[in-house]
């Protein structure tokens, strides 16, 4: 691995770690409730004292 590559890793890890820092002490969201592609669903509060991270990818 070249020196550049470990450097963005770094870097990445680091504003990584300083978001999770930095949202843990964000105020409680409210819950809600995602369907699963098998049909079942998932809610928020089921994660409750877990970090969670959410996700919402959009793609055209």
């Amino acid at each position: 691995m070249n020196n550049f590559v470990r450097k963005a890793i770094s870097v990445a890890l680091l504003i990584g770690t300083l978001l999770v820092v930095q949202t843990a002490h964000a105020a409680p969201v409210p819950d809600f409730t995602l369907p699963l592609l098998n049909g079942k669903s998932v809610a928020l509060k089921d994660f409750r004292g877990k970090p969670v991270l959410v996700n919402f990818f959009h793609s055209k």
